[in-house]
């Protein structure tokens, strides 16, 4: 019997219907829609879309895998709608964006994809959707000559085209290498400086989607991916201690057995031990995230890390020049929220109370408050600065947890490519793609960018924080951090 689900992120409301399989057409079909789209040829003159990508498990092992889709734009399908669906070269998932210019909601399309291999009457499929923002080439600033780190100020400097082709030295009168805080070596033409296009996720990784990650791990995996053992009490919390800490609501929701069944996570923030529930905090930013964390559900989706240059891009955009101290809405204003003041506290919906110019999750210490939903400040109707939104339409790149970046703490980093994950890790859970950093801190890779929710005056997007420790023993996790990927196309 197939068991087939679709696990979709809610952050602005993408719903994915329960998937059905033709096995004689090796095709895989779902229903999907969301809200708050775009495809816009004036201003940043980009699109949003979703990534969506297919696990499969076979009886005989009972190991989740990535299945492969076909690289052939015309043999996948989409019925309904505005939308088309844009193949990649690897075949590790799909992009669907819409077809022209528009802005609103995406109504429910049906979505056929085709299986590079076919699939049979034992196999079990999960669907994943990840919402992601085109961003496109060009040139860009980085460096707004007030921030930056170990007293250093990095001055404007302009990124080209040529720049990505020469790659910078050692020595360069730029961010990542000024005060002995960059790469060790220099960066060749491969290393990607965010001159060419890409995707990023349009929010942070969600408690959702993380425990959809867990999910799909062997019980060896999920050790290294948690904080507590898989095979800990039902309702153990799996990334913090044993209560909740910091709106971090994943918990076990039935234990595993070592060496055999993994255990099986779901969201229960409101702590009555009932799982995903309405008010469960599924679309709330994950924190307590470690940098090998982050890289192996990148790696696992398919996705990879940004670097510090990409971060900027995205906040700033094009512009040609820039403002002392700006946010990722390219302003000085900002507006706090925070956990303590909320409407509909763990929903789909949960907003804070707070209105105002740059509204982002920052300005509260308390232990008990935490992140915010995933754009949670953006709607139909919100201007970017009115969302907290960065230039092209990238949500909480200030704010809510810190975004962990490919750069800093004088590590080589010149073997980073823009290669992305293969969707799979290693059997003890860590990213196993070529020249990812595999630590944070003095290991190389997870200095942070951004602000988090317990940061009492926003970072600025030219501003570096410490790097994060942990490698595959699961050091490092902290309160404040999580992060995103992108993915070249």
């Amino acid at each position: 019997m197939l068991m087939l689900l679709a696990l979709p992120s809610q952050a602005n409301n993408l719903q994915m219907g329960n998937p059905t399989v033709n096995t004689g057409a090796s095709t895989i079909s779902f229903t999907i829609s969301w809200e708050n789209s775009w495809n816009v040829t004036a201003g940043p003159a980009n699109w949003d879309g979703v990534w969506l990508f297919v696990k499969r498990q076979a009886c005989s092992d009972r190991l989740w895998n990535h299945a492969l889709l076909s690289t052939n734009d015309a043999d996948h399908a989409i019925t309904g709608g505005v939308l088309e669906v844009d193949a990649v070269t690897d075949g590790m998932g799909v992009f669907v964006r819409r077809t022209s210019a528009g802005q609103g909601n995406i109504a429910t399309a049906t979505v056929t994809l085709r299986l590079q291999t076919a699939p049979n009457a034992v196999d079990n499929f999960k669907v994943f959707g990840i919402e992601m923002v085109n961003i496109p080439q060009g040139d860009f600033i980085i460096g707004d000559g007030v921030q930056g780190w170990s007293n250093v100020n990095f001055c404007p400097q302009w990124i080209t085209a040529a720049t990505q082709a020469a790659g910078l030295g050692v020595g360069s009168n730029y961010v990542c290498w000024n005060g002995g805080t960059g790469s060790s070596a220099p960066l060749p033409g491969t290393f990607p400086l965010g001159v060419n296009r890409f995707y990023s996720m349009k929010y942070e990784v969600s408690q959702d989607q993380y425990v959809g990650f867990l999910n799909c791990l062997t019980f060896t995996q999920q050790v290294a991916r948690t904080a507590q053992p898989p095979n800990s009490a039902s309702g153990t919390y799996a990334l913090t201690a044993t209560t909740p800490t910091s709106r971090n609501g994943i918990r076990i929701a039935m234990s595993g057995l070592p060496n055999s069944e993994p255990a099986v996570y779901g969201c229960d923030l409101n702590a009555n031990g009932v799982y995903d529930e309405a008010t469960d905090g599924q679309n709330i930013a994950c924190n307590w995230l470690a940098w090998s964390d982050l890289i192996a559900y990148l790696d696992w989706a398919a996705l990879r890390p940004m670097t510090e240059f990409e971060y900027e891009k995205i906040c700033r955009g094009p512009a040609s020049t820039m403002l002392a101290n700006e946010h990722a809405w390219s302003t000085t204003a900002l507006t706090a929220a925070n956990a303590g003041a909320l409407t509909n506290p763990g929903a789909a919906d949960e907003v804070p109370t707070a209105t105002g110019p740059g509204l982002c999750a920052i300005g509260s210490g308390n232990n008990a408050h935490g992140p915010l939903r995933c754009g949670f400040a953006s709607t139909a109707s919100t201007t970017r600065i009115a969302a907290g939104a960065a230039f092209y339409g990238v949500m909480d790149m200030t704010g809510n947890v810190y975004e962990q970046t490919i750069g800093g703490w004088n590590f080589n980093y010149s073997g980073f490519t823009a290669a992305s994950g293969d969707g799979s890790l290693t059997a003890g859970g860590a990213a196993n793609t070529t020249a990812w950093p595999p630590t944070g801190g003095n290991g190389g890779g997870g200095v942070v960018r951004g602000a988090a929710w317990n940061n009492w005056n926003g970072r600025q997007i030219s501003a570096r924080g410490d790097a994060i420790q942990g490698g595959p023993s699961n050091a490092g996790r902290d309160r404040s951090v999580g992060g995103r990927g992108i993915r070249n196309y």
